[in-house]
């Protein structure tokens, strides 16, 4: 009698487990598909950070809604027309990756990081370019070290290069080597799961085709 007990119970447990593997997948599915349709309006991207928070919320042992919330903050503040509100989207971002780093070490993970840098030289490139450039530019090279086959991380070198002046090693000729590589990359390139990370292709072709110009 005990043993059926025991048997009703681990299946009763299973089942639990299965149905919220399934809501959380579902969940996340459902939010990435909300990135792809925000396109290039900062609110959007607003919304989905916060939908990906609530995920995040309820699960604390998943590292991904933390990440695509992180993702959605960097995209808000690119696109955001007010540089005053950059740094202080981007300072959320960093936190959120700040606190994933502090248990995975995750090539996607540095490469948003870089991402993030980045983003933070629009503000003022002039006085900007040299410092977040830099510190991209060590986000990728650590990525790199981690998965070398990752296309982000010569996706945004490329797009480091592309604006860069060309008296300084940049321009359009160095980048779309870089480009290049990222889209051998992008085509090569297997994601672990329905849930793992697959920006930079798309605007990686746009970018080719305006090296060639």
């Amino acid at each position: 009698m005990k043993k059926i007990i025991l048997s009703l119970a681990l299946v009763v447990i299973a089942l639990a487990s299965n149905a919220q593997s399934d809501a959380y997948n579902n969940g996340m599915k459902g939010m990435i598909s909300r990135i792809e349709s925000a396109q290039s309006n900062p609110e959007a991207y607003q919304d989905a950070s916060n939908g990906f928070l609530r995920i995040a919320a309820a699960e604390k042992n998943e590292w991904l809604p933390n990440y695509y919330a992180a993702y959605c903050l960097a995209m808000q503040a690119m696109f955001s027309k007010d540089k005053e509100k950059i740094d202080p989207i981007l300072n959320q971002a960093d936190q959120l990756l700040s606190e994933i780093s502090i248990t995975i070490k995750s090539d996607e993970v540095m490469c948003l990081q870089a991402f993030s840098k980045a983003t933070r030289i629009s503000v003022d490139p002039m006085t900007r370019g040299m410092r977040y450039g830099s510190e991209s530019a060590k986000f990728l090279e650590q990525a790199k070290s981690i998965n070398a086959e990752n296309p982000r991380i010569y996706f945004l070198q490329g797009e480091s290069m592309f604006n860069t002046p060309e008296q300084f090693g940049g321009g359009k000729v160095n980048a779309l080597q870089l480009f290049q590589t990222a889209a051998k990359k992008f085509a090569a390139f297997k994601p672990s799961s329905d849930l793992m990370p697959t920006w930079g292709q798309r605007t990686n072709e746009m970018m080719i085709a305006e090296c060639k110009k």
